[in-house]
């Protein structure tokens, strides 16, 4: 519990916190992306240092070494911090679209991290070794960073979802002690590690697993540093603003600042990054007469590409859908197949324009990199990408 405070203590801690470490309200406001909402800014600036830190303990707390040292304002500082406010937790699945907060069944476990982290520290999302999803358990699936706002799950967890959580009796008095996630970051599938094997120190072989599972174990500083050899896409946050792109990316370039809590209108986007890639085939599911208007003749609708995730390139053809019948699927990729990715963007695209030419001749363009096809079509396109892709000399 926080010590007992003389009256007005809270308005004088942000307004010398603003003057001495940001010039000013104005620019400290700037810094958050804060509206004063056309009101005097030193009376709505409690306000606003609570909607996005939690509490005012909690905003001194994050300055306590300075601006330039505040997680919250950028997560990479989170990770170089010493010690790292880097936190491994196990979950069941990792969903912040509509599970958007840490929670803990007891509330001294929430008490712990509050007591150990600052408000933007970054939680690393491992799945437990009973996690629904066989494929997910003991990897590494994303990451989130944390605010120290505290409530209870019902406030931070989307409507969809309550039902089912109200009728399990396993559930429903489970992670009631809630803190508010306000940015995530998720691990494509093809490049998901074992815990056990990017976070040796901290995983401990094991034997660090009720730590982890019970209320989140601070990576040491070699294992947080690993943290950056991980390419992550962000996604929105259940109650967050939104993002505009579903792109990987190495973590320097996809960790930058970000104008954190709910005023945020915008996630930061990236480019793929130069580096190995593996060739898809995505389908559209759903009557291909209507979507364009006319026959197909039995054909389906496909898009032919490359990338470091062809999950997540499907991902982000799918926001792109309104809630309809349609869904795109991976037809073909050379990570579902088992494949290593290819050497380089160069090779990839050899096999793309292979795809391309091949499916112009034998099915029917729809412009750039969408056309219609049969299987036959589409067997003979997927072969000569492989061959094109492995043969691509530079």
């Amino acid at each position: 519990m926080a010590a007992a405070r003389d009256p007005g203590w809270d308005r004088q801690a942000i307004m010398r916190l603003a003057s001495e470490q940001y010039g000013n309200l104005e620019s400290m406001f700037d810094a958050h992306g804060w509206s004063d909402d056309g009101r005097i800014r030193s009376h709505v600036a409690p306000t606003k240092v609570v909607q996005t830190y939690g509490s005012v303990e909690a905003f001194v707390r994050a300055h306590e070494t300075g601006r330039d040292w505040n997680p919250m304002l950028d997560p990479l500082v989170a990770i170089k911090s010493d010690p790292p406010q880097v936190f491994l937790k196990s979950f069941h699945g990792f969903d912040p679209e509509t599970w958007g907060f840490l929670g803990f069944t007891k509330a001294t476990s929430r008490d712990r991290f509050i007591r150990e982290s600052k408000p933007g520290a970054l939680l690393v999302v491992c799945a437990t070794s009973k996690a629904p999803d066989k494929s997910e358990r003991l990897r590494v699936l994303g990451m989130q960073q944390q605010s120290h706002l505290l409530g209870d799950k019902w406030q931070f967890l989307a409507p969809e979802r309550q039902p089912a959580e109200r009728a399990d009796p396993e559930r429903v008095n489970a992670w009631l002690h809630a803190l508010r996630a306000i940015r995530a970051w998720r691990i494509p599938k093809e490049n998901r590690p074992y815990v056990r094997d990017i976070f040796p120190d901290t995983h401990n072989g094991g034997d660090n697993g009720t730590a982890i599972g019970s209320y989140g174990l601070r990576l040491s500083k070699a294992d947080a540093l690993r943290v950056l050899e991980l390419p992550f896409y962000e996604v929105p946050v259940f109650g967050g603003g939104p993002v505009e792109a579903l792109i990987p990316g190495p973590a320097e370039q996809v960790l930058q600042p970000s104008r954190p809590g709910p005023v945020s209108k915008a996630g930061f986007t990236v480019r793929e990054a130069e580096g190995p890639k593996h060739l898809y085939i995505l389908r559209l599911h759903g009557n291909a007469d209507q979507f364009l208007g006319y026959s197909t003749g039995g054909r389906w609708i496909v898009k032919v590409g490359f990338s470091v995730s062809p999950d997540t390139r499907c991902l982000a053809h799918n926001r792109a859908l309104p809630a309809c019948a349609f869904k795109w699927r991976i037809e073909q990729s050379t990570h579902a197949q088992g494949r290593l990715a290819f050497p380089s963007s160069g090779h990839a695209l050899a096999g793309e324009n292979a795809m391309k030419e091949s499916l112009v001749r034998e099915g029917r363009s729809l412009g750039g990199e969408f056309f219609l096809a049969d299987t036959q079509a589409l067997d003979r396109a997927w072969k000569a990408a492989i061959i094109a892709a492995e043969n691509w000399k530079p």
